[in-house]
């Protein structure tokens, strides 16, 4: 079978002779600027000129006052030979030069998106060009007229001064990034393309081969067997920066067939290795809680033979815990010092009594347990916090000294009367404001609508909207009054509020060791917000028809509790509030007294910003490692024989033994029994309109021994993956970060969670997930080949990354995907299970959602209808028998009446599943559109053993207990486990049955086959 057409970026024929073009444009530039330099050195400088903006400060500038101006004499001539140089060496010289960097960007830089913008770039240049042409031309004239008094020649020469200044400052800035860039790209080369191997002799090293690129809806299409490929793309989703006349593909003519459900059948499509099945089992997110009670689920679905028949065991979060301890358990990938020693089978592993069961027990505070452990989680935690912090500080302070040379270079303020008088300072700035700036600004806007209103005018009376040219225009002029008002307004009183505040010792103590305290109360303010936002919990009653119950309304309500309220939300804005005030001081400070600097610290603390953006990896900073450890250490054990010949649980060596996906992760299968194949159920952030849904700013994202990745984002195979990821990247695609991903709650990405939460938890490192290479970028690299023009895969997760979290900014194509909660997108796991297409699914429920219905269930319907087109189906009477109080009250019913009022007349509740296409669930039969969906909900039951409904009495909020609470004790362990013991055992057998003990064949009950519609 053939590969997907390799993608070709189309260069204009002209692109080779314009490179070179360019290159010896950017060295004559080059040159022309050293020669102004080197003839400058003995004239005067003409910048305040360009600024004086009336005859009397131009006077005063040139002669040192204003009265008998011009006196005799050659003062104005050394002037005039500086705009001379200006004009015919300097101006032409960094026009070359910003030309040609432009120009090369337009012609070398990958994305599309940066081509245009160097286009625009390209632009820039020219009008600050001609605006310091006008200036040198407006200027001349207002030398040559000095003794008229005339103001008019130095106000407009002051107004292309404005333009020029605002322009110049981002036009450079933006050059030398795309200069250093390009060079660092050429220096790297050449790329590393995307790594897999081929077959090969026995007994000699795989060969390499050229990956194999496939489309997701080609191949779902196609109906027949196709080749295994390394890389399978999703579908197109057009962007708003690409016009939408180069999206449809030209060369079909025919509307391809049966079109209408061409998204839903993409999305259900079939990978490799992964057919239909009679059976598949999910299990919900829900931290430690979710983790007891899918080990009591498990359990029991073992016990009646529904775990040997499941294919797939799709988890969430703290279901993923359980399941990634039952994978690790049970591998067939053994250290040396292990030797061939698997004595934990499907049978018995985890089993009431096992050293594995009893290792989770002893370990169930995995996050921190003993003094040491929270010293050191504190400590991992402060060192997150300095890090983030530490980082933005020094990017304010090198904003800061930037500012302080551009001030002291363009004097649009005074910097110097600012750090001794700046109560005087400001009604200065006010008077030249009137003067200056008011007209441009208002000249600039008025041009703005001006051409929108006639060019609407002109395109109305043919009946078509404005050309693109004509809104790129508008946008621009306005971005020019935008910058100006930003240089010459906005900053400079930023400036002066803070340089004002600062000489009031009543309110802010003076010079550096006023900041360093502020500062510091800042991080303390920033660490203790996030910690609140991040693990309070808030205790709530509910009515039972769900309303919010008051104080005192006794038994009739239902205890839950949550991690959200209006204090966390207070806290989350007063220390976003706070930071923001401290960042701008931070500029404030180093704007005002950079000057005074030795040029060691200007230049050493931009070099040490530069090396920190580009070396350090942020996410190694992050709770990301510190969380995968722990998990890790509580649920990462075999079995095996101790030193004493004794059997125990041995924790895997964290450090020493990568627990690699496609090892560690693949089906367990042979003598020692069958177990699922795992996947763990991951989001990727995605915060484009093109891929997700308004509201939910995340996608699904999978990962599996096999392939990892999603319907948005595209599949890669696992070992493609794990080959072409840097080492650093590589260590978050194993057994262990999986786990960990999938349950990273709390993250800069939450989905549908408050948006300022999530910046405060990024600003303070307090966050989980990682960045994993995104396929459809790996895509990309694998069509293309190696070429220096293509970005490499980052080998650290830079200083960019944790400024996209920042500001919550994640595109589809960039090389890395931010990966968090997979309950982010679906709680269930449920989705994930349906796009593999079982008959017969299994769900177990311990969400936690707020009563009274079970919300996590029903949007996990909504989502697989809008996702997959599959129809789930309820009774309504029987799911309706999930509400708490919907229960037969016990007796008696006085003692009882707390209990009566939670218990439900059920915790299982079969469906019907109806897919939109016949599916071939078992190879050679017909196939078929309909299964089963059995869902069982963590909830109370009057059926449940005696010692669970004594735990419940004396725990309100059982079994719904927040799932900010990863501190269980044995006890809390114990009854969640029963209780998922309980809920497995009802979704088995047929009837209501007493508790069971665990290979008590005497009490056993035979096996039932599992439910079938």
């Amino acid at each position: 079978m053939e590969s997907a057409p390799t993608r070709v970026v189309v260069r204009p024929s002209y692109a080779k002779w314009a490179a070179w073009l360019c290159c010896i444009g950017l060295i004559a530039g080059g040159v022309l600027i050293v020669l102004y330099v080197d003839r400058h050195r003995t004239l005067p400088d003409e910048v305040p000129l360009q600024l004086a903006g009336s005859w009397d400060r131009a006077c005063r500038i040139i002669y040192g006052q204003s009265l008998w101006c011009p006196l005799p004499g050659g003062h104005r001539e050394p002037f005039r030979r500086a705009l001379r140089l200006d004009s015919f060496l300097f101006i032409p010289g960094y026009t070359l030069a910003l030309l040609a960097v432009f120009g090369l960007g337009s012609c070398f830089l990958y994305r599309k998106v940066s081509r245009r913008f160097m286009l625009r770039g390209l632009a820039v240049t020219g009008v600050t060009a001609a605006a310091d042409v006008c200036e040198n031309i407006l200027l001349y004239r207002a030398l040559d007229g000095l003794g008229t008094g005339a103001d008019g020649d130095w106000q407009k020469a002051s107004w292309c001064a404005l333009l020029k200044w605002a322009l110049v400052g981002p036009v450079t800035v933006a050059a030398l990034w795309i200069a250093l860039t390009l060079a660092a790209r050429i220096l790297l080369f050449p790329r590393a393309a995307v790594k897999t191997a081929g077959t090969a002799p026995s007994g000699t090293p795989p060969l390499p081969r050229t990956p194999l690129v496939q489309k997701a809806h080609e191949l779902a299409n196609r109906g027949e067997p196709w080749d295994d490929p390394d890389i399978v793309t999703p579908p197109a989703a057009p962007h708003a920066t690409t016009p939408v006349s180069e999206w449809p593909d030209p060369a079909v003519t025919a509307e391809p067939p049966d079109s209408a459900k061409e998204r839903w059948r993409t999305r259900a499509l079939q990978l490799p290795g992964r057919k239909p099945a009679e059976v598949g089992i999910c299990v919900s997110g829900g931290g430690i809680r979710s983790a007891s009670v899918t080990l009591g689920g498990l359990q029991a679905l073992r016990e009646g033979g529904v775990l040997a028949k499941a294919r797939y065991l799709v988890s969430v979060s703290g279901g993923g815990y359980t399941s990634g301890a039952f994978q690790l358990a049970l591998t067939d990938e053994q250290p040396a010092y292990l030797a061939d020693a698997r004595l934990a089978t499907v049978r018995d592993v985890f089993a009431p009594g096992s050293p594995e069961e009893d290792h989770i027990r002893r370990h169930a505070k995995y996050l921190a347990d003993s003094p040491r452990e929270k010293l050191l989680a504190a400590g991992i935690i402060l060192r997150g916090l300095c890090v983030s912090l530490g980082l933005l500080a020094l990017a304010f302070v090198v904003v800061g000294v930037y500012l302080s040379a551009f001030y002291h270079r363009v004097p649009l303020t005074d910097l110097d009367r600012l750090r001794t008088d700046p109560a005087a300072s400001f009604p200065s700035l006010s008077d030249q404001l009137h003067d200056e700036l008011v007209t441009p600004l208002v000249a600039l806007v008025a041009l703005a609508a001006v051409v929108s209103v006639v060019a609407s005018l002109v395109r109305g009376r043919e009946g078509k909207s404005r050309p693109a040219w004509v809104r790129s225009t508008v946008k621009f002029i306005l971005a020019v009054a935008a910058a100006i008002a930003v240089f010459a307004v906005i900053l400079p009183t930023v400036l002066w509020f803070f340089a004002w505040l600062a000489n009031r010792e009543d309110v802010f103590p003076e010079g550096p060791k006023g900041i360093s305290i502020f500062g510091a109360l800042t991080a303390a303010a920033t660490g203790l917000g996030g910690l609140f936002t991040a693990t309070k919990d808030r205790v709530t009653k509910v009515r039972p028809d769900g309303g919010k119950a008051g104080r005192f309304s006794g038994a009739s309500s239902i205890v839950t509790q949550t991690g959200a309220g209006w204090a966390q939300t207070l806290v989350v804005w007063l220390v976003l509030t706070l930071v923001a005030f401290f960042g701008l001081a931070l500029l404030s400070w180093a704007a005002v007294y950079a000057g005074d600097w030795s040029g060691w610290w200007r230049w050493g603390l931009a070099a040490l910003l530069l090396f920190s953006a580009l070396a350090v990896d942020q996410t190694t900073f992050s709770l990301h490692p510190f969380y995968r450890q722990r998990l890790a250490g509580a649920f990462a054990v075999r079995r095996a024989v101790l030193r004493d010949g004794s059997v125990g649980a041995l924790p895997y060596d964290y450090n020493a033994e990568q627990t690699k996906l496609s090892t560690h992760g693949r089906r367990v299968e042979g003598d020692r029994g069958t177990f699922p194949q795992t996947i763990f159920v991951a989001s990727a952030a995605l915060s484009l309109r093109n891929r997700t849904a308004p509201g939910r700013p995340a996608v699904p994202f999978t990962f599996s021994h096999d392939y990892v990745g999603g319907p948005d984002t595209g599949w890669v195979r696992t070992t493609t993956m794990e080959d072409t990821a840097p080492p650093l990247v590589g260590r978050d695609l194993t057994v262990q970060s999986a786990v960990a991903v999938s349950g990273a709650a709390f993250a800069s990405a939450m989905g549908t969670q408050s948006m300022a939460a999530q910046r405060l938890l990024a600003l303070s490192n307090l966050r989980l997930g990682t960045w994993v290479p995104n396929p459809l970028y790996l895509a990309e690299v694998a069509l293309r080949g190696p070429d220096w023009v293509m970005p490499r895969l980052p080998r650290v997760r830079r200083l960019r990354y944790q400024l996209q979290e920042l500001i919550g900014r994640y595109s589809d194509s960039s090389p890395m995907l931010l990966c968090t909660d997979g309950g982010h997108f679906d709680n269930l796991g449920l989705v994930e299970l349906l796009r593999l297409r079982c008959r017969t699914v299994y769900v177990i429920d311990s969400s936690g959602d707020s009563p009274p219905l079970a919300t996590t269930l029903a949007q996990a319907v909504t989502l697989a209808y809008e996702d997959l087109g599959v129809q789930i189906t309820f009774d309504q009477k029987e799911v309706l028998k999930l509400v708490p109080g919907s229960a037969e009250k016990l007796e008696p019913t006085e003692p009882m009446a707390a209990l009566n009022t939670r218990f439900s007349a059920n915790c299982l509740v079969k469906g019907v599943i109806k897919y939109p296409e016949d599916v071939e669930f078992e190879e050679g039969k017909p196939g078929s559109r309909c299964g089963t969906i059995i869902f069982a909900k963590a909830s109370l039951t009057p059926d449940m053993p005696y010692e669970l409904l004594s735990y419940a009495l004396k725990e309100k909020a059982f079994p719904r207990q927040s799932t900010m609470d990863q501190w269980f004790d044995h006890t809390q362990f114990d009854a969640y486990r029963e209780l998922g013991y309980h809920l497995g055992a009802a979704a088995v057998w047929p009837a209501p049955v007493k508790r069971r003990r665990l290979f008590d064949r005497a009490d056993r009950p035979p096996a039932a086959p599992p439910r079938s519609v």
